[in-house]
């Protein structure tokens, strides 16, 4: 079952412009209990920074970061919302059990993600989606305000939704509440986060197209950020591959860009990165891997060659040694022979 719990955060929301800022939740919700796991269960993220929970066991909404917990004292009013949301869910859980004739022997996963996004004029987007172990149901329509399936085997599940006007209910309730919420919290979360510089790693690759560079920058905050590769100092590199920014489970995020070049004597490239946390552009000249490799190979053969010399030195010097000591050795031996004989005669 955890194979399905992850499938549905595959489903993705429209993209966010710079200066909006979203307020997303992740529900589940089991046709029956399951040993280790909640019946219900939400989890709250603003801007990707996970904050907050609430499940059907312990029926309280929690905070997870330290700078929220001034809020504490509204804390019935987000237990009396969450309830009423797992009513809500539990209601069309059961609709899609009946309707489907499914059995409840068998553990199934309705789970929903839902987001209210406001952006920087001051209007607002609402996005709903649905989906039963990994494959998507229904979505929301703003424009209708009504829920639309996905498949043809939800047309009954989006029918009987809309009967119950919890289109309706879900629009007012995010349009006014999430928004609310993310006003009140984005500054709080901003200050837990700080402005964090980012961190750049360039690298290279080969391939029968030929070489590409790879522009990784990391661990930054907010999410803004501009980043591009220059030639030579001057003439920008485009890339043929769409940059995205990911979410780090830390709060910060990362991004890569990546170009295709061509090789040439005495070109320079450079990736540039333009954040709200540096005073000035951060420039990072790249190096080329030959370079580094021949410095290695150089650095190697000379040590070997040390080795060699000092090796050699000293089996010389152990064999000149050896040769003193045999002289002497040999003439101490002609004195004493000499001496004998003398004694004798």
């Amino acid at each position: 079952m955890a194979c399905y719990i992850s499938l549905v955060f595959l489903l993705g929301f429209p993209a966010v412009y710079s200066g909006s800022h979203t307020l997303k939740y992740y529900i589940t919700m089991l046709s029956t209990a399951y040993p280790g796991l909640p019946q219900y269960s939400v989890i709250a993220y603003v801007d990707d920074v996970r904050y907050g929970r609430y499940n059907s066991d312990t029926r309280h909404a929690e905070f997870l970061i330290q700078s929220l917990m001034v809020f504490s004292e509204h804390s019935e009013g987000l237990n009396k919302q969450a309830q009423l949301i797992e009513t809500m869910q539990k209601a069309i859980m059961n609709f899609i059990m009946d309707s489907s004739n499914m059995t409840y022997d068998i553990n199934y996963v309705f789970q929903i993600q839902a987001a209210c996004v406001l952006h920087e004029d001051g209007t607002v987007d609402v996005y709903e989606e649905g989906a039963l172990d990994g494959k998507q149901l229904v979505v929301f329509d703003k424009e209708t305000v009504e829920f639309v399936p996905v498949t043809r085997e939800a047309v009954l599940l989006a029918q009987w939704v809309n009967k119950q006007a919890f289109a309706k209910k879900y629009k007012i309730l995010m349009e006014n509440r999430c928004t609310q919420h993310l006003t009140l919290y984005l500054p709080y979360i901003k200050s837990y986060l700080d402005e964090k510089v980012p961190r750049v790693k360039l690298s290279s690759s080969e391939s029968e197209s030929g070489t590409k560079l790879h522009c990784r920058v990391y661990g930054f905050y907010p999410r803004d950020v501009e980043v591009k590769w220059i030639k030579n100092g001057r003439d920008e590199i485009h890339s043929e591959e769409a940059a995205q920014i990911l979410p780090n489970p830390d709060g910060t995020y990362q991004i890569r860009v990546s170009v295709g070049v061509t090789p040439e004597g005495g070109a320079t490239y450079s990736c540039h990165i333009d954040h709200s946390s540096l005073e000035n552009p951060l420039v990072v000249l790249f190096e080329t891997e030959t370079k580094n490799s021949n410095i290695t190979y150089i650095l190697i053969a000379v040590g070997v060659i040390v080795l060699f010399l000092a090796f050699g030195l000293g089996f010389f010097i152990q064999r000149k040694m050896k040769g003193f000591k045999d002289s002497q050795q040999s003439a101490s031996t002609n004195e004493q022979e000499t001496a004998l004989q003398e004694n004798i005669l």
